[in-house]
This record gives C-alpha cells, sequence and structure tokens, in this order.
C-alpha cells in the first residue's frame, strides 16, 4: 500500500480540513484531500473570490497539523506544534531554491501554506504509463545538490509521492516533514550518512522510472545499499510497514 493511500482509511485523530478557509484577504474552498494521516491532513483550496484581494494564487496546498489529544487523554499538542514549525522553518530555509515547493504563509494555529503545483506526484506519473524526460532526474539531483550544500537533508525521498511533476515535465520536491538541517560539526559523520541516503533514494526513482539511462554494472551497483542502510530496512522500515499495514487494513474502515 503506498503512503498516499492514507486518505482512503478513517482518520486516527485531528478535525476534518474545513471546507472554506481566508487566506490574504481571499475566501478558498477545499477542492481535493490530498493526505490525511496521524500528524496531518493535506489538501488543495481554490480560490473562490471573483476580485482578488491581493496577489495571492487561484489555487493554494494547506496542511494543517493535528493539535487534538489521541482518544481525547493522551495530548499531543505538542507534537502538532513541533512539526508545524520544523516544516515551516524548512519552507522559510529553502524559500529560494529551484525545485522545491515554496511555503507561502500559515493559515491557524497549525496551518502551513504552500504553492499549488500542477501535475501529479511520481508515483501517479509512472502509474498513468509516462516517463520523466531526460533531464528531470539530473534537475532533481541539482535540487537535492543544493539542500545538501546548506546542510539539510530530505530523509524522505523512499516514497515518489514527494517528488511532483509539474506540467512542463519539471521535478518539484516537497514534504519536508522529517528533514534536518545539520548544522554542528559534531553532526558531520550523520549527515554524510542522511545525505548519501537521500542520493540512494534518488537513483532508485531514478532505476526504476528511466531504467535506459543505466548500464546493467550500473544498476548491479546502484543496489548495492551498504550495511547501515540493509540493517535500516529489514530492522525497522520493514517491520513498521507491516505493523502500519495490517493496522490500517484490519481496525480501520476503508472509504472506497
Amino acid at each position: 500500500m503506498p503512503d498516499c493511500d492514507w486518505v482512503r482509511y478513517k482518520q486516527i485523530r485531528g478535525q476534518a480540513l474545513p471546507e472554506r478557509i481566508v487566506f490574504g484577504g481571499n475566501d478558498y474552498a477545499l477542492d481535493r484531500l490530498f493526505k490525511r494521516d496521524f500528524y496531518a491532513a493535506t489538501g488543495c483550496y481554490v480560490r473562490q473570490s471573483e476580485q482578488k484581494a491581493d496577489d495571492r494564487p487561484d489555487r493554494l496546498v494547506i496542511k494543517i497539523y493535528h493539535l487534538d489529544p489521541l482518544w481525547k487523554v493522551i495530548p499531543l499538542r505538542w507534537l502538532g506544534r513541533w512539526l508545524f514549525r520544523r516544516e515551516r522553518y524548512f519552507g522559510d530555509l529553502l524559500r529560494d531554491v529551484p525545485g522545491a515547493a515554496h511555503v507561502i504563509g500559515r493559515h491557524g494555529k497549525s496551518g502551513l501554506v504552500r504553492e499549488y503545483v500542477p501535475g501529479q506526484d511520481l508515483r501517479q506519473f509512472k502509474k498513468s504509463k509516462a516517463r520523466p524526460n531526460g533531464d528531470f532526474f539530473p534537475a532533481l539531483g541539482r535540487t537535492l545538490a543544493e539542500l545538501h550544500r546548506r546542510g539539510v537533508s530530505h530523509n524522505d525521498l523512499s516514497k515518489p509521492e514527494n517528488v511532483l511533476v509539474d506540467t512542463s515535465g519539471a521535478p518539484v520536491l516537497i514534504d519536508f516533514q522529517i528533514a534536518i538541517h545539520w548544522r554542528s560539526a559534531p553532526a558531520r559523520w550523520l549527515a554524510s550518512y542522511f545525505k548519501r541516503t537521500d542520493r540512494y533514494h534518488l537513483s532508485k526513482l531514478h532505476r526504476r522510472c528511466r531504467p535506459e539511462d543505466f548500464s546493467q554494472d550500473q544498476i548491479a551497483d546502484a543496489r548495492k545499499k551498504g550495511l547501515i542502510l540493509t540493517l535500516h530496512d529489514w530492522l525497522l522500515r520493514r517491520p513498521y510497514r507491516a505493523v502500519r499495514h495490517f493496522f490500517l487494513r484490519r481496525l480501520l474502515h476503508t472509504k472506497i
């Protein structure tokens, strides 16, 4: 089950996205729910006002972090606020990076507003039998290299949902919820590892979408994860995904 399928399941916690919001003096209506998970809900809003109150765009994407307690008992307001502040921090830090979705404001206490990128995420794009153009992954690599130059690792490139393909065929990187800004010298080794992991997942996305760009020897070399990444895969990622999928399929009712 891909991560984008969270939207198909009953909401575990948090309020539903509001049907209408006001941002920058303009009235917006909810058009589509993109994702809804334990931490936040994300959707696209369309401007309703005929006359713009300012230069705000016609469409916005809003991600609202949940502030309510779990099961009405366990306080998690601190978690929602912390995650909101973290992602807003990265939005400000990477505002001028080409190929990274731009944060343009906030809504309420924990809502992050970013630009709407028309197109599809990479998983949807691949399902439609389309193929990224030859410059897509080099351009995505340049965006990632700029993040790394600024001391930032994305840490979530294993999900093709976090890479958008805009209408011109260019890549746009989104979702910095678990990104890390490596600012201290003692963290240099860890930073190097996480950046290598980013590059590994970028290469994996590239191989899956455009295998013709690689020789057989390059594909064999690229599949070598290394000891730490292999242990992470088998001891953490796979058990977590198995438990999560079991929970969603057995304990929550599907919407469709």
